[in-house]
């Protein structure tokens, strides 16, 4: 598990710099429209993925979703290239930042309209259940989409047809920039256990529960029973970059929970700061790439 906690940790902190390297990107004016960077959802991006079969499986996200399409495995220079609007990029810059497309990865689209990528990934499952490979969807939303109505028939759907089927809430308590107390009644995975789902609750900050969690509301899923799962995450800049406080790119709550935790199983402090510079560098490195490369069109 130590092994595995310091690989984890290590592509969270690639993630982390990418954000940073495009932030510098978006402040230079060299992404096109706004942009909406994934700080504070790392640790639950790579637990995840870690659970999941890019050759069976098939993930949506929402506006938000630089970090997960890089967990599942979207080629980096690709994904800076398309945040950037860069030929070379997943769609040859035409999505933009909103807008990556990696299915060979594993991961299926993002979508820019709220709640929108849940429903897509119900077509995955039934996809899934047809071919009877043992894949299943992920839809991986925000707590401020769970009110969407498309969100919830998808919900009642993936129970009446038996979907292969995984919603992943990240939790953030925020939906834009209103608080989620002020915007929404009741609890939202009683919602999720009302329809007949089965409910999991973690913590990103958690790194151990976060991995038993994903492991068993994935399994649950492979066997043909929807799940749901309510993982409390931070959100660490504003609704976009440049939208209150975006200076600071430390590591996020979560990311320094890991680091404790792989502190406390035998692993040396320099092996965990060389695990963090090699990311660092690494992903700094393919954001100055993408962004020296030819523009689109």
């Amino acid at each position: 598990m130590s092994k595995t906690a310091l690989h984890h940790y290590q592509r969270c902190c690639f993630i982390r710099a990418f954000e940073s390297a495009i932030a510098t990107q978006a402040a230079a004016g060299n992404v096109p429209g706004l942009v909406h960077l994934s700080t504070g959802s790392e640790v639950a991006d790579v637990v995840l993925a870690s659970h999941l079969d890019s050759r069976l499986d098939q993930v949506t996200g929402s506006h938000r979703s630089h970090g997960i399409a890089l967990a599942c495995g979207a080629e980096p220079l690709e994904v800076a290239k398309e945040i950037l609007g860069k030929e070379g990029g997943l769609s040859d810059g035409l999505g933009g930042t909103q807008h990556l497309i990696a299915p060979e990865a594993g991961f299926l689209t993002s979508n820019g309209i709220v709640g929108a990528q849940v429903p897509m990934a119900a077509g995955a499952a039934l996809s899934a259940k047809t071919r009877a490979d043992g894949g299943i969807g992920v839809a991986v939303f925000g707590d401020g989409a769970a009110n969407q109505g498309a969100v919830l028939e998808t919900m009642n759907l993936a129970v009446v047809l038996k979907l292969p089927m995984l919603f992943v809430m990240y939790n953030n308590g925020m939906a834009q920039t209103t608080a989620a107390a002020t915007a929404t009644g009741g609890s939202l995975i009683a919602r999720s256990e009302s329809f007949g789902l089965e409910a999991y609750t973690t913590d990103s900050a958690d790194y151990a529960d976060c991995i038993r969690v994903f492991g068993k509301a994935v399994q649950t899923a492979r066997r043909g029973t929807a799940a749901c799962v309510d993982v409390a995450v931070t959100r660490d800049h504003g609704h976009y970059f440049g939208d209150g406080d975006a200076d600071d790119f430390q590591a996020s709550t979560a990311m320094k929970s890991l680091e404790k935790y792989i502190l406390n199983q035998s692993i040396s402090l320099d092996s965990l700061t060389a695990a963090k510079n090699r990311a660092q560098e690494d992903a700094v490195a393919v954001v100055a790439q993408a962004a020296a490369g030819a523009a689109d069109g």
